[in-house]
């Protein structure tokens, strides 16, 4: 269930920002080759609209094309500068598993090729767009027990194998660029929220039981240990963490994922006008 949730947000969010970025990108060619696409589907609102007495607004348009693919490119640039710089970090002050912990012999598929960071902040997560690494500090060792730590590992690795990084950074940028569509935050809050119940259902499933799941994450809440990084990742507790307890504790529990009405009919409104605005001044 919460496998289709997450695919149904990720799938409607791309079709929003990408049949606006459609338009921007008709519009774009149209200005610079002179072409006409007499593919458009609102070609026929065209000569309406005309008639009405309409002023053009190319101008406008063309400053709004000008931002999205000048904010597509300074975002994702970010994004992937700030990952790059913190793994080459997170890289030197990588340390030995076995040196840490010699008595934890994980039965868990891969974790000999988790990363292991000396740092006092207990920290499990994520991160990488393209080859997706696990990383857990020395003081979540020391924090959690060797059935903790497993259930960590497992959770951290459904992210991985689902490209959860990459995804979500999808989405966080069309929530960004397309900061005036406030439905797009609205899903990109609610897939953070799906994927990690996705992750902690996966390690539940591996361990047949939520125990250690639940005690790991309570440890983590009452440390009141939640960082955040400046570029996308996957962690295991700095997201919906109450969301996620509750699910634990009472699985058949629901979480309401309708949309909130007011953000979608704006949302609506906005899509809409600007489409026409587009083949308006497109032809």
């Amino acid at each position: 269930m919460w496998t289709n949730r997450s695919r149904l947000i990720f799938v409607s969010c791309l079709l929003i920002a990408g049949l606006i970025l459609t338009q921007m990108g008709m519009y774009a060619l149209h200005l610079l080759f002179g072409r006409e696409l007499s593919f458009n589907i609102l070609q026929l609102c065209n000569s309406w609209l005309r008639s009405l007495g309409f002023l053009k607004t190319s101008y406008f348009l063309g400053g709004l094309v000008l931002y999205t693919f000048a904010m597509c490119v300074w975002l994702l640039g970010k994004q992937l500068f700030l990952s790059q710089h913190m793994y080459r970090k997170l890289l030197r002050d990588q340390t030995n598993l076995s040196s840490v912990q010699p008595m934890y012999k994980l039965d868990v598929p891969g974790a000999a090729d988790i990363h292991l960071v000396s740092s006092t902040k207990p920290m499990a997560f994520t991160m990488g767009y393209l080859k997706p690494r696990i990383f857990m500090t020395t003081g979540l060792l020391q924090l959690l027990d060797k059935n903790e730590i497993q259930a960590v590992i497992y959770h951290e690795r459904q992210h991985q194998q689902s490209a959860d990084p990459l995804k979500t950074l999808i989405l966080s940028l069309c929530a960004s660029v397309f900061w005036y569509i406030p439905l797009l935050k609205w899903m990109l809050h609610h897939y953070k929220i799906a994927r990690e119940i996705v992750a902690d259902q996966y390690a539940i499933q591996q361990l047949g039981s939520s125990v250690e799941l639940g005690s790991a994450l309570l440890k983590l809440v009452k440390r009141g240990t939640v960082f955040t990084m400046p570029f996308t990742y996957a962690s295991f507790a700095d997201t919906s963490v109450n969301y996620r307890i509750n699910q634990i504790l009472d699985p058949q529990a629901k979480i309401s994922f309708k949309p909130p009405i007011t953000s979608t009919l704006i949302s609506l409104q906005i899509i809409v006008l600007i489409s026409i605005l587009f083949v308006f001044n497109l032809f």
